[in-house]
């Protein structure tokens, strides 16, 4: 049987593309099969002086195309061009082998040259303390002595998960005046913010929107909230955008809300001030549209991404830019996402190139890269689970995929529906015993809940968004997580766990 890993990108050709060579010059051309054993005459554009032999690595990839077209049902097709060809579909390999093999080369082909991979080691700040619960698939106990994973080396998903599927309720939903795109919170959970399309951004207090859903839920819980009780949450209302707001982040230490927006600008909130102040304290002014932001974990370094290829770290301090000094290093399209893990010493980006690309963060050096992290889709989101050996992402063909950033390698990925999708969005959720998606196939699912031990679903749609969730976050210090709609709408979700019976 052919070597599969010998099948180069061809593999992409479809029956349209191959029906379309032209063969209306016909010639006998020999052509020794390998699988078949015997020799057959084809038809085929010969050279002008003499007949051409065909590889027999050719031959077989044309065998293998002929089974493919079959497999998938294109019988009249693969009929069509195994007469003119004159070669048998191979019967040996399993059904989609080439298929198989085209998967697998995907990751391997890039842009650039990829190198070996270099381990991602870091250390979670504050550390993992005794007993807490962390995404650990190695089959090794954490550090910490606490896991929710027991997947063996090796193995890759999605299994079937032996998990019930999580309580998840609503409780609280800010309405804006249109569709929701950015939501974030604080690093100490406390305090959210939700952007909106038209410029706004609403401050949000999470324990009041806690408060707000026990009055109406418990045992003596009133039937009717008041507009001014719904309101309290909100704590502040900003308004310094003059396009919609796309990108939030709060600073670690200081009192501070940055906002990125597709007019081309990053505003500087200080949050301390009373709430009638709607305008920032400063900006910084690009020259692209801001997509994603995040803060170092010092609080003293801004990184940026935007509609350009080069990610801008801008200095606190004195607002100046940096980026990486070699230029090959740059992604080769706008920046999607942009996430740093807790200690500082790693960042990785996502593009609409289709990579993922993990940076030095102190030497801001490139370090690794998966160049078809998605098959060539482009990559929406990134997020680092707390003991940073794995990296969740989410990419337009509908997918999210878990990384071990150890040796580089994909668990599983997880998803169904349509494989396309024109925008996505994961995070970890539940003490990363879940992992949370959506996409723009809001038919097919709006929220989906995964279990993040084998990547299975749990709790397929969550059924509250009739339009698309835009963009998705999680509460670093308990199981609430906030969506963004396009139904003008900002949900607040709490995720638990049922007893079992």
């Amino acid at each position: 049987a052919p070597n599969p890993t010998l099948i180069n990108n061809t593999a992409a050709m479809g029956a349209e593309s191959v029906a379309a060579l032209d063969l209306t010059q016909e010639a006998d051309i020999v052509i020794d099969s390998p699988t078949n054993g015997n020799k057959r005459r084809a038809v085929g554009r010969p050279d002008e002086n003499e007949l051409k032999e065909v590889p027999p690595l050719k031959v077989s990839f044309y065998e293998l195309l002929v089974r493919q077209l079959q497999d998938d049902g294109f019988a009249a097709q693969a009929q069509s061009i195994s007469k003119q060809l004159h070669v048998e579909p191979n019967s040996i390999v399993d059904k989609d082998a080439l298929f198989d093999a085209y998967a697998k080369s995907l990751q391997t082909i890039g842009n650039t040259p990829v190198g070996p991979w270099k381990p991602v080691v870091g250390t979670p700040v504050p550390p993992l303390q005794p007993g807490e619960s962390v995404l650990d698939l190695s089959g090794e106990d954490s550090a910490a002595g606490g896991s929710t994973g027991s997947k063996a080396p090796g193995k890759v998903g999605p299994a079937i998960s032996t998990k019930k599927p999580p309580e998840i309720r609503l409780l609280y939903t800010a309405t804006h005046k249109q569709a929701v795109r950015a939501v974030a919170f604080s690093q100490d959970g406390r305090t959210a913010a939700t952007g909106c399309v038209d410029g706004t951004i609403k401050v949000l207090d999470c324990a009041k929107m806690r408060a707000t859903a026990a009055s109406t839920e418990g045992t003596l819980g009133r039937m009717r909230v008041t507009d001014e009780e719904l309101a309290r949450p909100v704590t502040r209302i900003l308004q310094d955008h003059m396009m919609g707001v796309k990108a939030l982040a709060f600073h670690p230490t200081a009192n501070t809300l940055f906002s990125g927006s597709t007019d081309k600008a990053i505003k500087i909130f200080d949050l301390s001030r009373p709430p009638g102040h709607k305008k920032a304290v400063s900006m910084i002014q690009d020259v692209h549209p801001v997509r994603c932001m995040a803060i170092h974990p010092c609080g003293d370094f801004l990184m940026v991404g935007t509609a350009h290829q080069a990610l801008r770290v801008y200095d606190l301090q004195t607002l100046s830019c940096f980026t990486t000094f070699d230029q090959s290093h740059h992604h080769a399209a706008g920046i999607n996402d942009v996430r740093c893990t807790s200690d500082g010493r790693i960042y990785a980006t996502a593009s609409s190139d289709g990579s993922i690309r993990i940076w030095d963060a102190v030497g801001n050096k490139l370090m690794n890269q998966l160049p078809q992290a998605h098959g060539g889709a482009s990559v929406s989101t990134l997020r680092w689970s707390r003991s940073l050996r794995y990296l969740i992402s989410s990419g337009n063909d509908g997918r999210t995929r878990l990384w071990d950033v150890r040796t580089g390698t994909e668990l599983y990925s997880m998803g169904f529906g349509p494989r396309n999708a024109d925008y996505a969005s994961a995070v970890f959720a539940g003490n990363e015993g879940y992992i949370a998606g959506a996409t723009s196939n809001v038919r097919v699912a709006d929220v989906t809940i995964f279990d993040s031990e084998t990547g299975s679903p749990v709790f397929t749609k969550l059924g509250m968004h009739q339009m698309p969730v835009r963009a998705l976050e999680a509460s670093p210090v308990d199981s609430t997580f906030i969506t963004a709609c396009d139904d003008h709408n900002a949900r607040y979700f709490v995720l638990e766990e049922k007893n079992a019976a």
